[in-house]
């Protein structure tokens, strides 16, 4: 039985010395340099073509990104949405969405993957809380402006939600949104 103890505490610190060993000393400016590699590969594997000024046709071209290079964001507007009644988001406006998430991984594109289409209650937060939603979906919702838009997202974590900060993971979305007024 003492043979046995030994032998654990043995095998428990040869563990713990590799465990220790491990280089898991990667910087967070590593991080964003392999996240912003990451997101250029998916650009290219895409077809992606990125533009600095948003396209005056709707629905956008295929493939077409604005890129907003102060903020980080990708966005593309895929449906208007009911723009005629000219009655736009404003602050304090609850967004309802619906969207599919999904990682920019090599693999298959979708090796993470989280849809609300389905669900009965869709994600809500209020327009301009930023407390309730990351950055990048208030910034986007501001783009698509009208109830029933539709738009694909490419977010950096700095602008994303904060379970995606460490490792620094960019995550992509396909949104829909619709304006609850009050």
């Amino acid at each position: 039985m003492k043979h046995l103890h030994i032998n654990f505490f043995f095998a428990l610190v040869v563990t713990l010395i590799f465990v220790a060993c491990k280089d898991d000393n990667v910087t967070y400016a590593e991080e964003l340099k392999a996240e912003q590699e990451l997101i250029d590969d998916f650009i290219s594997r895409q077809n992606i073509l990125l533009v600095t000024e948003m396209p005056a046709t709707v629905p956008w071209p295929d493939k077409v990104f604005y890129h907003n290079k102060k903020t980080g964001l990708y966005y593309r507007l895929t449906n208007r949405g009911d723009f005629y009644t000219k009655d736009s988001v404003l602050p304090g406006d609850i967004i309802n969405t619906r969207y599919d998430q999904y990682t920019l991984d090599v693999k298959s594109d979708t090796i993470s993957y989280h849809s609300t289409v389905n669900l009965t209650y869709p994600l809500k937060f209020r327009y301009m809380d930023y407390s309730q939603a990351c950055k990048a979906w208030h910034e986007a919702v501001g783009y698509m402006k009208y109830n029933n838009a539709e738009a694909q997202l490419i977010i950096p974590s700095k602008i994303g939600f904060s379970t995606f900060s460490r490792p620094a993971t960019p995550i992509a979305y396909d949104i829909k949104i619709r304006i609850q007024k009050y």
